[in-house]
């Protein structure tokens, strides 16, 4: 797991059913190095399962096959699609969509409570007394520049410094 940990971080690497190339240099390497005896295969395929709660079944002739009969378990809400290594050879050989059979209990409940949770706290955020940039810079604005709008305001301002041009030969005492 650190290593698909490790591929997250550094690769942005989301999958981790892959055992690829890249994931078998880090696993060589720390071998090597350490002595270690990191495989790809393991032994805990029931402590593993518990924790695959969301559940798709495919309509289509796969769901009549041994020895996964269409059913695709995840750890994670995420629905088989294109970005699975699988997706085209189902796509050519069985064609079926998948439909989700089972969720974690209560996981709708969550959702529906988060969502609500956050709409509340946008709400609260937004009724608040507080300003925000673009209340300073009105067309009605005496204070900023009356009639303009906050992009005419601050085009009016002049481009200003730019990072790494010099202003000119009389800069660095250069006459």
């Amino acid at each position: 797991e650190m290593i698909h940990a490790y591929l997250f971080v550094t690769r942005n690497n989301k999958d981790h059913d892959a055992h690829g190339p890249e994931f078998h240099s880090h696993m060589r390497r720390i071998n090597g190095k350490t002595g270690s005896n990191i495989t790809v295969y393991h032994t805990f395929h029931d402590e593993v399962n518990v924790y695959r709660q969301h559940w798709w079944k495919c309509n289509g002739p796969c769901q009549h096959r041994p020895p996964l009969y269409g059913v695709v378990k995840r750890a994670v809400n995420r629905a088989p699609s294109p970005h699975d290594y699988w997706w085209t050879k189902h796509e050519k050989l069985c064609g079926g969509t998948f439909e989700k059979i089972k969720e974690p209990d209560g996981y709708k409940d969550r959702r529906k409570r988060k969502r609500k949770e956050e709409e509340k706290a946008d709400v609260s955020a937004t009724s608040s007394k507080q300003k925000t940039i673009t209340g300073f810079f009105s067309k009605n604005d005496d204070k900023a520049s009356p009639g303009k709008s906050v992009k005419e305001h601050f085009d009016a301002l002049g481009r200003g410094d730019v990072l790494g041009q010099c202003c000119g030969d009389s800069c660095h005492g250069e006459e």
